[in-house]
């Protein structure tokens, strides 16, 4: 007879290995009726775990950034974290950070890694198509959601809003002030988030009868930092294309960056372009002009991750999340959109 293991045992249920662990062990975690199954099962083999320590269950987020010196802390990621220590914190769990950069991610040691740290579950910020790891999280049937963006090869344990509503309502908005000559710089271009974006940009354009102009729509990868970028995509824009009158931008720092830019082209927000961001950072109330954002739920978004991957660790919902009403953008009206400027 073929030697039964915790593995094995998890294979054969559809269920991870610490989930295994924890029903052998009597963990208060685990629904009961998931834990009976499993001590059935395992009785049926005499299968006999080894003790489990006690130990709080671990919850992390995992910060995917392009290379050892990105800095894995933005707006976004600090809010989506407050909202993962809210859910723990409330639940007596604990809360880790691990970042590390794309090529080590992908190495095929990050389950080791996570071990070594006694991380029970994850909730992956910042991955795009070439994270490669998911297969490693699959197979072995650990706990994880991603927040906002995958690979996009599925949609499997994403959670995330109607991005393309989000930017199409702010775009809808600036074709509402009049302007048709509307500037994108999409960030990053080849993720999930990026591309929905885009394509509520396009159409919104679509649907009040303006062809999208491809020398309005600059693109950018994840590996660019988003200040300099944000800069220099602005100055090639508006040297290249002197009548746009608006820009829309998918993240505060890429608007600052614009802002200066700009500034230095001798151009006034609002008075000759408008500019319009996703997030609400704290300081985009504090610029000058005050950003007009589409204001994504970053906190909320991290509380339900963490509650998520909990109820996957525990066994409790069946490992599929439900949208709810309050996943999607809201509009923040502030300085710097106005009417087209008459020419």
């Amino acid at each position: 007879m073929k030697k039964v293991t915790i593995y094995t045992l998890s294979k054969e249920l559809g269920v991870s290995p610490a989930t295994i662990s924890k029903a052998l062990n009597n963990s208060p975690e685990l629904n009961e009726k998931t834990a009976a199954t499993i001590r059935k099962k395992a009785d049926e083999y005499g299968f006999k775990p080894r003790p489990l320590a006690t130990r709080t269950t671990n919850i992390c987020a995992l910060i995917q950034t392009p290379s050892a010196a990105t800095s894995c802390f933005s707006p976004f990621t600090v809010d989506a974290m407050q909202g993962m220590m809210d859910y723990l914190q409330e639940n007596d769990l604990e809360f880790s950070l691990y970042s590390e950069d794309l090529s080590k991610l992908n190495s095929g040691l990050l389950l080791r890694q996570l071990g070594r740290r006694n991380i029970n579950g994850a909730v992956l910020i910042n991955t795009d198509e070439n994270s490669n790891f998911y297969p490693e999280l699959d197979k072995n049937r650990f706990p994880y959601c991603s927040l906002l963006t995958n690979p996009g090869k599925s949609a499997k344990n994403l959670l995330s809003i109607d991005n393309e509503d989000a930017a199409r309502r702010a775009v809808e908005y600036l074709i509402q002030l009049g302007h048709r000559n509307i500037a994108v710089i999409v960030t990053p271009a080849h993720g999930v988030t990026g591309k929905e974006r885009l394509s509520g940009y396009k159409n919104a354009l679509k649907n009040a009868g303006i062809p999208p102009d491809p020398a309005l729509i600059v693109k950018a990868d994840s590996t660019q930092e988003p200040l300099e970028f944000g800069h220099r995509a602005a100055l090639e824009l508006f040297r290249a294309n002197p009548n746009a009158t608006a820009l829309f931008v998918m993240g505060e720092r890429i608007a600052i960056g614009a802002m200066h830019a700009l500034n230095h082209l001798g151009k006034s927000v609002p008075d000759d372009v408008s500019l319009i961001s996703c997030d609400d950072a704290p300081e985009a109330s504090y610029l000058t002009p005050p950003l007009t954002v589409m204001r994504i739920p970053n906190r909320k978004l991290g509380y339900a991750a963490a509650r998520w991957v909990h109820q996957m660790i525990t066994d409790s919902n069946g490992h599929k999340y439900i949208h709810e009403p309050w996943m999607r953008g809201e509009l923040i009206i502030r300085e710097s959109t106005a009417p087209v400027p008459s020419r």
